[in-house]
């Protein structure tokens, strides 16, 4: 059997909780987590419904069980909201568990990959936002996503860029933590219309961050 199907029935088993209450879970701005002694934090700020400039926003669907078998696959921290998040202006306004549970990890540390959902209809697979001023530890990290994906159409820049102040990369940036933003069409992460494919990313990003992640604590123990 191959090791991508059995990812993908734990996808769609991860998702029958994210959905419950269609996808407004059981209380507002409830989030789910665990915490690893990796070098990433993996964050799904759109696994539910939230409220969005007065307007209820809905979810990107299976952002929160990819997030959540990445983490427990690559042995990695990862934290995703688990019920309609509230509505928020600014970052330093919010007090909700989300940003509570964001900033104490990301004070351990910890880098940034934030992923949420994007249409097919924009035509690539896989959007790789660097913001404006990228380090360079996110020009390797999208050189090195770019390679692993290199049979899918990966655009790394450009239209989607996580440019938004809102963006959970943006805020991590400010706080002086390196970060990027991962935006997934539904061939990446909807193991129901893409059995194969959704598997296959979990399979190979699990093995970039696992190895990425080694090297870097690594790196940290010499210095």
């Amino acid at each position: 059997m191959f090791i991508y199907m059995d990812l993908t029935r734990d996808l769609l088993k991860l998702e029958t909780s994210f959905s419950r209450n269609f996808y407004n879970g059981d209380s507002l701005d409830a989030v789910r987590q665990q915490k690893s002694d990796g070098y990433f934090l993996l964050t799904a700020p759109h696994a539910t419904n939230r409220w969005q400039d007065g307007r209820r926003k809905f979810a990107d669907q299976y952002t929160g069980s990819v997030v959540q078998l990445l983490g427990t696959t690559a042995g990695q921290s990862w934290l995703a909201t688990d019920g309609i998040a509230s509505d928020w202006t600014y970052w330093d306004e919010r007090n909700d568990a989300f940003k509570l549970a964001l900033d104490s990890l990301l004070d351990e540390g910890k880098y940034l990959v934030n992923i949420v959902g994007v249409s097919a209809r924009h035509g690539a697979d896989l959007y790789v936002g660097l913001g404006s001023d990228p380090r360079e530890e996110e020009l390797e990290m999208a050189e090195m996503i770019e390679d692993t994906f290199g049979d899918f159409q990966v655009v790394a820049g450009g239209q989607f860029n996580a440019l938004s102040p809102k963006s959970v990369r943006t805020y991590a940036r400010s706080t002086g933590s390196g970060g990027i933003q991962l935006e997934l069409a539904p061939s990446m992460r909807d193991p129901l219309a893409h059995p194969d494919t959704a598997g296959e990313f979990v399979l190979r990003f699990s093995e970039l961050l696992a190895t990425r992640s080694a090297r870097c604590m690594d790196k940290e123990l010499v210095a």
